[in-house]
């Protein structure tokens, strides 16, 4: 993997299957954001890595969106990324269409399904309040709704808590450990605090600085 010319891990080998629960683990530098990016199919340099993404080579022919409408993704600093002034409701229905603010009109069904997670999440009154203007705690609740609003086949949570109080932490990793439970479910839990690991957590791939392997980079799902 690497980071424009600077080589992070020269080999990575990873198989990732269905139902399997997975943290990854290791210290800043060591690629983790890199390597979720090739998975998340945010990032170019994927088509030059042995990547399969359920079931099918990187770049024989699929979109970036038939990779990602089978993911839902949330990480510390996705926040950062917007800038136009939308609603939360707006942000938490945008993951249906795997976009950031390019906003889409939801149909009545997705509005519904974006609602009842506001008041699962126990913040239904910043439906209508502007993201830009709401708390960073509060953006991170509601970026986390965004994640598993369509109930993704893969989930992915790049220290997704990080910054919440006890009470939000809790609940969030409740929801998590719920969404583990149905079949055909996998999940990637990225943390530096091995305390907030959830229960559901049956794998672990722990990155170093410069990882070596024996054979060429393979990430399989």
């Amino acid at each position: 993997m690497a980071y424009g010319k600077q080589v992070i891990q020269k080999a990575v080998n990873w198989n990732i299957y269905k139902n399997e629960k997975w943290a990854l683990l290791g210290p800043n530098g060591s690629g983790k954001s890199t390597l979720l990016s090739y998975i998340f199919a945010d990032n170019p340099q994927a088509y030059a890595k042995n990547i399969r993404l359920f079931g099918r080579k990187r770049g024989t022919g699929e979109s970036i969106w038939d990779i990602k409408k089978r993911i839902g993704f949330t990480s510390s600093e996705l926040n950062l990324y917007y800038r136009k002034n939308a609603t939360s409701l707006a942000v938490i229905a945008s993951g249906f269409f795997d976009s950031i603010e390019l906003f889409r009109k939801s149909n009545e069904q997705q509005i519904l399904i974006a609602e009842k997670i506001l008041e699962i999440l126990r913040i239904t009154h910043l439906k209508d309040r502007s993201f830009l203007k709401i708390s960073s705690g509060e953006q991170r609740l509601v970026l986390f709704a965004r994640a598993i609003i369509k109930n993704p086949q893969l989930l992915i949570l790049d220290e997704p808590f990080h910054g919440l109080d006890d009470y939000n932490k809790k609940m969030c990793t409740s929801i998590v450990e719920s969404f583990a439970q149905q079949n055909d479910k996998s999940l990637i839990y990225v943390t530096h605090r091995m305390e907030e690991i959830p229960d559901c957590i049956d794998h672990y791939k722990v990155l170093h600085r410069d990882e070596k392997a024996d054979s060429e980079n393979e990430d399989t799902l």
